[in-house]
């Protein structure tokens, strides 16, 4: 279908845009984008990466009890 067709078939089925306007072909074929964008990016396959992440842990009770709170 061309965008046109898709707009009219949207606005004849009475769908409406999130602010309660009519589709034009230009929002389709941004939707239609967008969403091929969107799912290139999610398809990618992305290489491990690996730090040298640690974490030290400090037991603050003995430090603490030199005050005597």
């Amino acid at each position: 279908m061309t965008f046109n067709a898709i707009a009219e078939r949207l606005n004849i089925e009475g769908f409406l845009k999130v602010r309660g306007k009519k589709f034009r072909v230009a929002h389709v074929h941004s939707i239609l984008r967008n969403r091929l964008a969107k799912e290139e990016l999610l398809n990618l396959e992305h290489q491990p990466v690996r730090s040298d992440f640690s974490v030290e842990v400090v037991d603050k009770t003995i430090l603490m009890s030199d005050f005597a709170i």
